[in-house]
């Protein structure tokens, strides 16, 4: 007879095995292994991934779990193995009742399940084991009748991993032979090999985040023993391994993967979902399109519609279609579309998407393939302060099991592998830093080792350091921590439990221990409910307009065509704009000069790696100083809006059923094969696709170019119905930036409150739309930036020492009254506030209105706070402030300033030079775009300032000088630079350089230093 180790667990049972479900597998097929079994620490996270990869080995898996559970007489820690599916789906109830009640499982909570599991004692610890190890016999005849007698499938599990266990063993044997009770022979695998031993102990280290100094390495018999070797452990015993294969034999589980486990929707009485769905899409289209409505419109929706119902999809469309118009009727703002659904008429009719596909040229069959039945896939933006209410309104409907967020684990990456294990080796933090510098991101360690020589180098000085590291390469991409997926939603008409174990969520909605790939394995639909920051911010801004100056506003009907916003949008002006921000989108945008939403789309698409190879051709065509080519006339209308070039994957789809008369399912299926670049695949591809075409009266020649083109563009292509999508967003916020800056400045403003860089960037752009900010004030600033008088008024909020809690109260105090002076306002507030924020406001300009210079503020302040304690503010006029008449100094007013808020508010330094500039003709950075010269005087503050060793090993450095609108990066190479010039940075100074241009961006190369403040 075979043995099989019964009780194993994998690296999912977080940081107590080193083992990976890869190389478990892995070693089985090696030793010709026919059976395995996996029985993780009260959780199933790794039982679908665990049954797939045997399956795919022809290896039978057995799936257990194992979990404390809670009798009367104590804790006990037993393992299960399901017998079949019923017992498979104990396990799955099991470790949710296990992850909701972590203290573990009542025992009369497994006897429903007894028929169908095998149930295995633990042979080491528990009140079973003490009462066998301390001869309690009258207590141990009553265990035996109360606990382990209603199993009908038991048996006593027999350890020997060191001495205490074999003792404990040998006693069992007795026991379990005088109640006539099998026994099995287990090991408690945690590690394959015995070298690894050790890797368990440093894995436990950091789960009880004590020094491994303070553990031994004592568990060193837990690793996958051969069937000889444990024959040999039980050569006294060998019925107890035979009974291994009996157990083996005993399950037989069988998970039924790529099911249509498809949710349904209750329709109303005496109507189906394809029939509620069709009624549903025929109002839609009316309300869209009204008297327009065409036969176009109309047969493309029947063909929809059909395609939808053969596929079995009604339910999932009116599911998506109930909880989106939930979200529009509680004025959670929804994104126009995501992905390829935006092609679908059906979801645009429904509402669901706000992106007319007939008007934008997109394609059903991008979205749902009759020639291809995948899940469907439509992944919903919400403005994502009120996702969740969206989720919970569907919990509500469904069940609460019936609903849940997926599980995702967080793995131990090479930075943190070398952190966490340094750490618990107690090695200096200094070290710890400079080891992870050598480390580079997207390598494993052992890449970074083999090809980092100074790593090496240093390795060399510190030996101990060289072995943690070699420890770290061990536990690096083994699982650490669960988590819960950004986006997906598993939702069911049924609970979900008998298809995934679950566990408490943060928000209150369960979460599944399956990951995404796992439910999906199964037939579980995931619907992604995503949140989008700018909705939330789109929200806002109309919440704002709607408030103060158009109460009908509606983005819906914004003039797509607004020359305002197209001007903008060229000049590059799109800081805060979704999508459009980034500086390489900028210079994309000023060299396409966009005119048209296509425009805008096109850019989107292309300014990728790869495709953005393509910018400058498409720009050229675009304003006619290039050529425009097809390769055939027939292609003129698919490419005409790209100006002859591919950039979507829909564009793919047109060549192949127009040239060779593919369906677009069947076109789909082309593109989705020729991305994969398999060459066996990719000569049958063309064979057909030739073949094809010439059938339809085109050459093989020009056939075989345009799949050449096809060829080259399928990895690049991009997806045009999410383009379209975004790229409204984007226009949206570009529109309302346009035509309602100070709204829109506000509402960025607020929203990147935390982040000073960002903040100074918002508060820079807002000045060159010429809107005035207001310093903060402690009678008007809130707690984000607000509209007063046509100019934004500072947020409390950004101010350092002034956190949330304490903004809060201020506003909250203030409720009462405006404070009438500086004493009114310490005696009021003092409870809450201490004297380093005192300061902070006074600094920060937030006290200036009350009439005093800083420096009289400052004076005064500890004086006010001592009088307020004793006066109760009912003596104010008894307090006379003392006034000082001479006030910081303009530079020390502005370097408190930027202390506080991290940049310059009120003033900038570069006005220290300002009068001299003027005298000079010296230019300012925000100047340099539209100089013609080639040499010329700048006047800049140092912002920031990078000494680094050219290719010749010699210093330069780069130096970023600003104005108050924009920055300017000076380069000073190595026959010029001298170490004093880092002394600069905080300086204002005037520079002369040389004009140069790289990547169509102009910087400065250093000359000498005209001056400095």
């Amino acid at each position: 007879m075979a043995f099989t180790h019964l009780q194993v667990r994998s690296a999912y049972s977080l940081l107590n095995s080193s083992i990976t479900i890869k190389d478990y597998v892995h070693l089985a097929t090696r030793q010709g292994l026919k059976t395995l079994a996996l029985t993780e620490d009260g959780s199933m996270r790794s039982a679908i991934k665990f049954y797939q990869e045997c399956r795919v080995n022809n290896i039978k898996p057995l799936i257990g779990l194992t979990v404390k559970v809670k009798l009367e007489m104590g804790t006990e820690e037993w393992t299960f193995l399901a017998k079949n599916q019923t017992g498979y789906e104990a396990l799955l109830s099991l470790a949710s009742l296990y992850a909701l009640n972590d203290e573990g499982i009542e025992f009369e909570e497994l006897l429903p399940y007894s028929n169908h599991l095998i149930t295995i004692t633990n042979g080491e610890t528990g009140v079973f084991v003490s009462m066998v190890m301390d001869h309690q016999w009258e207590n141990l005849n009553q265990y035996y009748q109360r606990y382990l007698k209603p199993f009908n499938h038991l048996y006593i599990g027999l350890l020997r991993v060191n001495q205490e266990t074999y003792d404990c063993s040998c006693r069992l044997i007795s026991f379990a032979k005088e109640k006539q009770l099998k026994m099995v022979a287990v090991n408690d695998v945690r590690y394959l090999n015995q070298e690894d031993a050790k890797t368990l102990t440093l894995l436990r280290a950091i789960k009880a985040n004590q020094s491994v100094e303070q553990m031994q390495i004592s568990d060193v018999e837990r690793y996958f023993k051969t069937e000889e070797q444990m024959r040999q452990l039980f050569v006294d015993h060998e019925e107890a391994i035979d009974h291994t294969d009996e157990i083996a034999n005993a399950c037989e589980v069988e998970i039924l993967l790529h099911q249509s486990l498809l949710p349904t929707f209750k329709t109303p009485e005496g109507t189906t979902a394809a029939t509620y769905l069709e009624a549903l899409c025929y109002k839609g289209l009316l309300k869209r399109y009204g008297t327009s409505v065409s036969e176009i419109h109309k047969n493309r929706l029947r063909y929809e519609l059909e395609t939808i119902r053969k596929m079995g999809f009604c339910d999932y469309f009116l599911i998506v279609w109930d909880f989106i118009r939930y979200a529009k009727m509680n004025q959670i703002l929804v994104g126009p579309g995501r992905g390829s659904a935006a092609g679908s008429l059906v979801s645009y009719v429904l509402g669901i998407t706000n992106v007319d596909p007939i008007k934008y040229k997109l394609l059903f069959e991008r979205f749902l393939n009759p020639e291809r039945i995948t899940m469907p896939d439509i992944d919903i933006d919400f403005q994502d302060n009120r996702r969740d209410e969206v989720i919970q309104y569907v919990q509500q409907k469904y069940g609460a099991r019936c609903v849940v967020q997926i599980a995702t684990f967080g793995t131990f990456q090479s930075r943190s592998a070398w952190r966490d294990l340094a750490r618990i080796h107690d090695v200096q933090t200094e070290l710890i830093n400079k080891v992870a510098t050598y480390i580079s991101s997207g390598q494993t360690l052992r890449e970074t080792y083999e090809q980092s020589q100074p790593l090496k180098e240093f390795f060399l000085k510190y030996p101990k350091l060289e072995m943690i590291y070699q420890e770290a390469m061990k536990i690096e991409g083994l699982p650490r921590h669960t988590s819960i997926h950004a986006a997906g939603v598993i939702i069911h008409d049924q609970d979900l439990t008998r298809h995934t174990a679950i566990m408490e969520g943060p928000t209150g909605i369960y979460v599944s221990q399956y990951e995404a790939e796992d439910l999906e394995a199964i037939g579980l639909l995931k619907m992604d409910f995503l949140g989008l920051k700018n909705l939330n911010m789109l929200q806002q801004m109309m919440t704002l307009i709607r408030k103060e100056s158009d109460f009908q506003f509606d983005l819906a009907s914004l003039d797509l065509n607004d020359s305002q916003t197209y001007k903008m949008i060229t000049l590059g002006q799109t800081t805060g704009i979704f999508q459009l921000e980034s500086e390489g989108m900028r210079q994309v945008l000023k060299k396409v000069r966009p005119n048209c939403l296509e425009d805008i789309i096109a850019c989107n698409a292309l300014f990728r790696p790869g495709p953005m190879e393509n910018i400058p051709l498409f720009a050229a065509r675009k304003h006619k100083e290039a050529r425009i080519e097809y390769l055939d006339p027939i292609l003129e209308e698919i490419l005409r809006d790209t100006y002859g070039i591919i950039v979507y994957q829909e564009q793919i789809m047109q060549i192949a059923h127009v040239v060779s008369g593919y369906t677009l399912g069947e076109a789909d299926v082309l593109r989705r094969a020729v991305s994969k670049k398999n060459k066996e695949i990719l000569e049958k591809e063309e064979r057909q696709f030739i073949l094809r075409a010439t059938q339809r009266g085109h050459s093989p020649e020009m056939a075989k170019k345009l799949y050449s083109l096809i060829l080259k563009f399928a990895n690049y292509g991009f997806n045009r119905s999410h383009a379209v999508a975004y790229s409204l967003i984007a226009y949206q916020m570009a529109y309302l930036k346009a035509h309602y800056p100070a709204y829109f400045m506000s509402v960025a403003l607020t929203n990147v409150i935390g982040s000073e860089h960002h903040t100074a960037i918002y508060i820079r752009e807002a000045k060159q739309l010429d809107l005035t900010i207001l310093p903060p004030s402690v009678n008007r600033s809130g707690l984000t930036y607000q509209i007063e008088n046509k100019c934004i008024r500072f947020s409390l909020l950004p101010i350092k020492h002034i956190g949330l809690n304490l903004a809060k109260q201020l506003v909250s105090i203030r409720e009462n009254g405006a404070f009438k002076s500086v004493y009114d306002f310490v005696v009021r507030t003092r409870t809450f506030m201490n004297q380093r924020a005192y300061e902070s406001l006074i600094d920060a300009g937030a006290l200036d209105e009350f009439g005093y210079n800083r420096a009289t503020l400052h004076h005064n302040l500890t004086a006010i706070l001592d009088f307020s304690k004793y006066d109760g503010g009912l003596f104010e006029p008894d307090f006379q402030m003392q006034i000082i008449s001479k006030d910081f100094s303009k530079i020390d007013l502005m370097k408190r300033e930027k202390e506080l808020l991290g940049f310059y508010l009120n003033s900038h330094p570069i006005h220290l030079l300002q009068k001299v500039a003027k005298e000079n003709g010296w230019y300012y950075p925000s100047e340099i775009s539209s100089i013609r010269k080639t040499q010329a005087t700048f006047v800049g503050f140092v912002e920031k300032f990078r000494e680094i060793r050219d290719r010749h090993g010699k210093l330069m450095a780069f130096m970023e000088i600003t104005d108050e609108n924009t920055s300017l990066t000076v380069t000073i190479f190595s026959d010029v630079y001298v170490s004093e010039y880092k002394r600069l940075l905080g300086k204002v100074i005037a520079v002369q350089g040389r004009i140069s241009e790289r990547n169509n961006e102009k910087n400065l190369n250093f000359i000498k230093i005209i001056t400095i403040s």
